[in-house]
């Protein structure tokens, strides 16, 4: 009797421990996809600042109009912090976080200004561009793409100069991604699209006023 009772026991021990590994496991899952099945506009948002965090950097193409008069620039975006770097066609920007520095390398010029920390444009700071938050944005889920990515248009609440924001993203695993973000100035449209570069093989470029020794200096501040 006592072996039987043993084996009973060791039966219900390993079933249990068996029970709480498939529990275990269920939960992981749940909490992964938890990650990745945002309904809402606020929550496809809130993910995409998850991924983004603090470090990013993207290649990126703007379109500026539509149709034949549609006018194209190539370049690069990357984020560290409050600060960034932007190359976009023969033109550079780099910024601390406080300054912002314009390099036009055709013109030889510099030009200097203060970051205007209230834009929310992708192009004038970048480090803002996707902190929406419904005191001053309105968001409605516009269309699903395929493959899980949704169209989500952004209204302001208040006048700052942009009619509508659109912004194209997709899950990739747990995390949600930028596609393309659109401006529409009252009629006058600018399109990002965007793809990510490695984090781990970028450094971010500085403001080196020597490095720019030979250029005029326009200063705003």
């Amino acid at each position: 009797m006592l072996g039987n009772n043993t084996t009973v026991l060791y039966v219900m021990l390993s079933n249990r421990n068996a029970m709480r590994r498939f529990i275990i496991t269920l939960l992981s899952l749940l909490s992964v996809m938890s990650l990745s099945a945002q309904t809402t506009p606020q929550e496809w948002v809130a993910a995409l600042n998850t991924t983004l965090g603090e470090r990013y950097a993207y290649g990126i193409t703007v379109n500026v109009g539509t149709g034949s008069e549609q006018n194209t620039l190539h370049g690069t975006l990357k984020v560290e912090g409050d600060a960034y770097y932007m190359m976009l066609g023969t033109m550079e920007v780099y910024s601390d976080g406080k300054l912002r520095y314009e390099i036009n390398n055709e013109r030889k010029e510099v030009t200097e200004d203060r970051v205007n920390l209230k834009s929310r444009d992708l192009l004038t700071n970048p480090t803002r561009a996707f902190s929406f938050v419904d005191d001053e944005f309105s968001m409605k889920m516009r269309s699903a793409m395929e493959q899980g990515g949704v169209y989500i248009d952004l209204t302001p609440r208040n006048d700052i100069g942009i009619t509508v924001i659109t912004l194209a993203l997709k899950r990739n695993g747990s995390r949600v991604e930028p596609m393309a973000i659109t401006y529409n100035y009252d009629g006058d449209v600018i399109t990002i699209l965007m793809h990510a570069m490695d984090s781990v093989k970028w450094s971010l470029p500085r403001w080196n006023k020597a490095s720019y020794a030979a250029y005029d200096i326009v200063s705003f501040l």
